[in-house]
């Protein structure tokens, strides 16, 4: 299902779409509650303009069947910044601070390694 079609689906009120229509579409299916935990999987979708407490979250079943619902933010404060949870009220798991993306992760060590040299010149002491 292109994206699109996945979108007139949200916003028609489609209540169950299945993992292999979001083929085209494969970050919106990354689960944001932490890897290879048991339960339900939850993917932030987007914020709503007239629901300033809530959001729209895809969250999915390990046997692929997906569902939409909005649901409020948790905004528990906490983080090592004193930033607020950016999870869903009452999420299973970690915190959003405790939480790691692999792909991110990889991407900010491949990044750091690429870039020693130039991060060691912007940081050193200037006279």
């Amino acid at each position: 299902m292109p994206i699109t079609d996945l979108t007139f689906a949200i916003l028609a009120g489609q209540g169950r779409v299945t993992s292999y229509a979001l083929n085209d579409a494969p970050d919106m299916v990354r689960c944001e509650l932490g890897l290879w935990h048991e339960g339900e999987h939850a993917a932030f979708v987007w914020d709503w303009e007239h629901k300033p407490t809530e959001a729209l979250w895809a969250r999915w079943t390990p046997d692929g069947a997906i569902r939409f619902e909005s649901l409020t933010h948790c905004e528990i404060e906490g983080g090592p910044d004193g930033d607020a949870c950016y999870l869903y009220l009452d999420h299973p798991h970690e915190h959003s601070w405790n939480v790691s993306d692999p792909k991110v992760e990889a991407y900010r060590r491949r990044f750091l390694a690429e870039n020693a040299g130039l991060l060691a010149w912007l940081t050193r002491k200037r006279q």
